[in-house]
């Protein structure tokens, strides 16, 4: 996990990105192991998270101070952010050279994601059930695996809590982005001081 964190991820246009923040599940394995590593990494960068499965609670809710275990343990609300994500889910596909706002990504690339992943993210369904007495709308993956949603879930509240607490702005990302991609490289400035045609060689 270490080194999944501290890796450098190359874009299809070639931009390496590095991963600032992450929300790390306490539930699924010892909370003490999430902890550490937040410690390890920084506690602002990797973010010790537990679900609420309360509809219309907050995709993130970040306490203002640590914990005893010197953390912030930060509180998903897991069915508003799969409310949300499925939504986006349904807008039409548009080229993946074109900005569309909203719109989710999915790498192409079979060993990164593939058919079980694209099922697994829609293994969830919006149900009605009884309980405590009252009807609730919950959501139910029925018995079917759905590890990639959770995954995703997480990656959300990731960005969610990176724009309200450390007020990341994606339109000043993209911009940067592009301006990175639209600077020539030390190959292609080679080439045009050399002559090549168009001022770049082929």
């Amino acid at each position: 996990m270490d080194a999944a964190i501290n890796k450098k991820y190359c874009h299809a246009d070639g931009t390496e990105m590095t991963i600032s923040r992450v929300c790390w599940d306490t539930g699924g394995i010892d909370g003490e192991i999430v902890y550490q590593r937040s410690k390890k990494h920084g506690v602002f960068r990797v973010l010790p998270v537990k679900g609420a499965s309360v509809y219309g609670k907050p995709v993130i809710t970040m306490p203002k101070t640590r914990n005893q275990r010197g953390v912030y343990l930060c509180e998903v609300g897991t069915d508003t952010a799969k409310e949300i994500l499925y939504a986006r889910m349904k807008a039409e596909p548009t080229p993946a050279d074109e900005a569309t706002s909203y719109a989710i990504r999915f790498p192409d690339d079979p060993e990164i994601f593939s058919q079980t992943e694209a099922q697994q993210l829609v293994a969830e369904e919006l149900v009605e059930k009884w309980e405590k007495g009252k009807m609730r709308l919950l959501w139910d993956n029925k018995k079917r695996r759905n590890e990639a949603l959770d995954c995703l879930v997480y990656a959300y509240a990731a960005l969610r809590v990176s724009v309200q607490r450390w007020q990341l702005d994606l339109a000043v990302l993209a911009k940067s982005r592009e301006e990175e991609t639209t600077r020539p490289t030390l190959k292609e400035l080679a080439a045009k001081l050399s002559g090549g045609v168009n001022g770049y060689s082929r």
